[in-house]
């Protein structure tokens, strides 16, 4: 068994190769180019709940059988760690991990029962007191749905894009405190199809590592996604 570490006591430059770590998938997401995927990002949190943003680039293979699952726990060795300089970033970690064709997966068995969720308060938001260099979690019911909106040209067969969808809705607390937020691409048709067939009196929704974004239509979606009612994770 290897050594491991927390995610706390990794530092760049000191060690190579770094110590295993123990994680779970928090969550995963794939950047795009050309309509197509280029790299697969994700949200890891270790046992002490703390989390880190690692990258598994496009020109990557897992070993055959392998798939990295959101809610998985696995132990991992042999990565690169670097210090984060994303614009938007998805944890607070100052640093960020990327795995190489060397990197080793084992998966393990759960080491705690956490949802790594860290909710945002609507007010602290609203008040510009959230820096808009990183995501937060929300979570509120759901009202004020626009329309689904086509921002670009569509293809001949195409009936829409995910990478020009766009809808705005408005997310409510207890407290009845309102944020507007808008969600971009795939997650702007979930949430349409949700809405339009939902039938239950409130809609919840969870809204996962989204970003901060100032101006028209107050929130943007950035990274991950909703999660929906029947979905909910909390």
């Amino acid at each position: 068994m290897a050594e491991y570490c927390l995610f706390s006591e990794l530092q760049p430059f000191k060690v190579t190769p770094k110590p295993a770590i123990r994680v779970k998938i928090v969550s995963k997401w794939n950047t795009m180019r050309g309509g197509r995927p280029k790299n697969c990002l994700m949200v890891l949190g270790d046992e002490k709940g703390f989390t880190m943003q690692a990258t598994l680039p496009g020109d990557v293979s897992l070993p055959k059988g392998m798939s990295l699952e959101e809610a998985d726990w696995f132990e991992i060795y042999n990565f690169k760690l670097t210090p984060s300089f994303g614009l938007i970033r998805p944890t607070r970690s100052k640093y960020t991990i990327k795995f190489t064709a060397a990197t080793v997966f084992t998966k393990i068995q759960p080491i705690i029962d956490s949802n790594f969720l860290c909710l945002a308060n609507f007010s602290t938001v609203l008040k510009g007191l959230s820096h808009p260099m990183y995501c937060i979690d929300l979570c509120g019911a759901i009202v004020a749905v626009g329309e689904l909106q086509q921002l670009g040209e569509l293809g001949a067969d195409e009936i829409y894009s995910y990478q020009t969808t766009r809808i705005e809705f408005c997310l409510v607390n207890i407290d009845l405190t309102h944020i507007k937020c808008v969600a971009y691409g795939k997650e702007a048709v979930t949430l349409n199809n949700y809405y339009q067939n939902s039938r239950a009196n409130v809609d919840l929704c969870v809204l996962r590592s989204w970003s901060i974004e100032w101006g028209e239509g107050g929130f943007n979606y950035d990274s991950y996604r909703c999660i929906l009612n029947s979905d909910m994770e909390i």
